[in-house]
């Protein structure tokens, strides 16, 4: 008994329509797995949202993560050339305008800059410190050299 060719679920002739039809549809799906297989592996990596003590932050991918528990954080770029420290302390008996002017002293940076209640200076060849208070917590950013990703990791923070 033979089988209608309208009833065959798959083309049996290599250069029929339907034959076409089904290779493109295959083929197709085999892009489409492809893709999401790609976007399931790299969106993770692209975007590794972190909570640390006081603030969560995107840590961009390849980079080191070295915590110490209740004093700091810092982030390093794959290559070295960036390092980015966060600490968040008690601000409790604290004067951040003495806080980083005595960092600025022993960083031998640069005079401080106060802006609507922020402290900066500026050290070595490529270094900035930002400190504040916000409620309870002093706040301390640190920046060193930099790295393409850098923005898009002080941009992240986001303060607990």
């Amino acid at each position: 008994m033979a089988i209608p060719e309208d009833a065959w679920p798959f083309p049996d002739k290599a250069g029929s329509v339907r034959a076409k039809s089904f290779l493109f549809k295959e083929i197709s799906m085999q892009k489409k797995l492809l893709v999401f297989l790609v976007l399931l592996l790299i969106l993770p990596v692209a975007c590794m949202a972190r909570d640390f003590d006081g603030f969560r932050a995107d840590v961009p991918p390849g980079w080191e993560v070295m915590e110490e528990k209740g004093a700091m954080v810092g982030f390093v770029s794959p290559d070295r050339e960036a390092v980015v420290t966060v600490t968040v302390a008690s601000a409790q008996d604290v004067d951040p305008a003495a806080f980083a002017a005595e960092m600025a002293q022993g960083l031998g940076g640069s005079d401080i800059m106060e802006e609507d209640g922020v402290y900066s200076f500026a050290f070595g060849d490529n270094g900035v410190t930002v400190v504040h208070v916000a409620g309870t917590d002093l706040r301390v950013i640190s920046i060193i050299g930099g790295h393409p990703a850098l923005e898009g990791l002080i941009d992240s923070i986001e303060w607990h």
